[in-house]
């Protein structure tokens, strides 16, 4: 039986650095592992950067799981256990994942007979939440009640108050999760082994009793929420548009910062890519209006690619000198 872990959590919140952390503990566990990544938008960023530590890695771009890709999820599902025959998947969904669409996936026979969800984690980021994203039907709030962890990210970079308050807020949401709340560099093996669930988790959204989770060894994820057609639009919503950059120097860097903070390409939710910086290629990554130039880009050619709502495409490529 193969086992699943979903690594859920909003756009930029830092799944893929904790994928590369989990993914980093079962190298040294000895287990033989599979990443599945969906991402929204064209450029695969970060499937190449984990492939680059050689994992086998399945990449799906373009849409979401919630739409059009489902068939694609099952078929790379059952391609990878088939050929690759993994101990462990670790899979990780787009930021606007809808849980119950995934269950769906789940229950195709093949699916169903060889694999079993481990654990749901989602990652939280600390820097950019809002009251909005905390209303029930949302994709946030959705990924935060179907949890069995939630994970706090860039607690080194939270200046909002009292790091609790954003617990009391996920305690609303989800009351059964474990709940990590404390900086990632400090993280342990002992860490990662609690998240080894041993395919017992499975206790609906809405089962808060006190059944402990972690021994519910007769439960596989019958998640209590289904799924609010009102929730739907938000997917059509979402813009996704993927170019080609230009070489970036100190000032054109200054430029695009002060352009997505003042809102010129639209609401800008997240946007990553391979660029040219100063002459070196380089990994650009924007999460709301906090922009970084990071080391160890994915390998290819350089594309970014940008998510939001009501994004400007000419004003991005404009910029970018593609107009």
């Amino acid at each position: 039986m193969t086992r699943i872990t979903i690594i859920s959590g909003f756009l930029g919140a830092g799944k893929t650095t904790f994928a590369n952390l989990l993914l980093d503990y079962y190298i040294r566990k000895g287990s033989k592992t599979a990443y599945i990544v969906n991402e929204f938008g064209k450029a695969g960023v970060d499937s190449d950067l984990i492939a680059q530590k050689g994992f086998q890695v399945v990449d799906i771009v373009g849409g979401c799981i919630c739409c059009a890709l489902r068939g694609k999820i099952s078929e790379a599902l059952c391609d990878v256990v088939e050929n690759f025959t993994p101990d462990r998947i670790v899979f990780e969904p787009s930021g606007i994942f809808i849980f119950e669409k995934f269950h769906e996936v789940l229950e195709e026979p093949f699916i169903k007979e060889n694999c079993e969800v481990d654990s749901v984690i989602t990652i939280v980021d600390s820097t950019h939440l809002t009251d909005a994203m905390f209303v029930e039907g949302n994709f946030f709030a959705n990924q935060v009640a179907h949890a069995d962890m939630l994970i706090v990210s860039k607690l080194q970079l939270y200046k909002k108050g009292d790091p609790r308050e954003i617990v009391d807020k996920l305690r609303k949401l989800n009351t059964r999760a474990g709940l990590w709340a404390k900086p990632w560099d400090d993280l342990t093996d002992d860490d990662f082994a609690t998240l080894d669930f041993g395919g017992s988790v499975g206790i609906g959204a809405d089962d808060n009793d006190d059944h402990d989770h972690h021994h519910a060894h007769e439960h596989h994820h019958e998640h209590g929420h289904h799924h609010d057609d009102e929730a739907e639009p938000l997917h059509e919503e979402m813009d996704s548009i993927t170019i080609t950059p230009r070489d970036l120097d100190d000032a054109s860097l200054e430029e695009l910062k002060r352009m997505i903070k003042d809102g010129a390409f639209g609401k800008l939710y997240r946007a990553k890519g391979r660029v040219i910086y100063n002459g070196v290629p380089k990994l650009l990554q924007a999460v709301f209006e906090s922009i970084s130039i990071d080391e160890n880009p994915p390998r290819g050619e350089c594309g970014v690619t940008f998510i939001g709502e009501e994004l400007d495409e000419a004003k991005i490529q404009k910029y970018w000198g593609l107009l």
